[in-house]
């Protein structure tokens, strides 16, 4: 039987879409949760990548980098930053049933690929529209207050995991930040993880402050 993986994500995070190529591919048994990234930096009382000026500026030339040397696709959204949350509605499993792959993946792409602006409620439903993935069933569930609060428990899900960005992957209790991290997943799945526990347990012990 395959592990299920958790993979949470914000479409607001850059490295969330090149996170999501891998994602796609693969024939693991994903979990997809979308969680609201500022939400999860707020509650370390902390600043995200985009407001640190030197910090963003050196992302944005990783992600150029890295997006070239494996033929990602890769442009920015028209709004950036933009208000992610009508977008991480839709997402949820509970608004998009058996069709939350593909919305995400036609999300993302639209954003991170095309250039749209995908913090707009109509270019969100025109996306949707053109990709047959549109209905008022789909809508009327994301503006339940029932999507409101899966995303909210999404979100504090995340934080009893420890998470403090996106996008990360947990398995076995073990979580692996950033879409660099996805060959220490593979190497957990297949039993060749290269962590040291008991060197790990260690440094907890050493450093936790008392």
């Amino acid at each position: 039987m395959s592990k299920k993986i958790e993979f949470y994500f914000d479409f607001l995070s850059p490295y969330s879409y090149v996170a999501w190529t891998w994602v796609r591919s693969r024939p693991y048994d994903f979990d997809f949760i979308p969680v609201s990234m500022p939400a999860i930096i707020a509650a370390y009382d902390t600043k995200g990548p985009a407001q640190i000026e030197p910090k963003r500026n050196y992302l944005f030339k990783d992600l150029l980098r890295f997006t070239k040397m494996n033929n990602i696709p890769f442009t920015t959204p028209k709004q950036l930053p933009f208000n992610s949350l009508y977008a991480l509605r839709l997402s949820l499993k509970g608004s998009a049933g058996s069709q939350q792959k593909e919305i995400i993946d036609v999300i993302f792409r639209a954003g991170w690929e095309h250039g749209l602006d995908i913090g707009s409620d109509d270019v969100l439903k025109e996306i949707l529209k053109e990709k047959k993935l549109y209905s008022e069933e789909l809508i009327e569930k994301m503006e339940h207050k029932n999507a409101r609060i899966e995303l909210k428990s999404n979100n504090e899900m995340a934080l009893q995991r420890d998470l403090f960005g996106v996008p990360s992957f947990v398995v076995d209790g073990e979580m692996f930040w950033g879409n660099d991290s996805t060959k220490y997943l593979e190497m957990h799945l297949n039993g060749t993880d290269p962590l040291d526990k008991e060197k790990y347990e260690q440094f907890i012990l050493k450093f936790t402050p008392r």
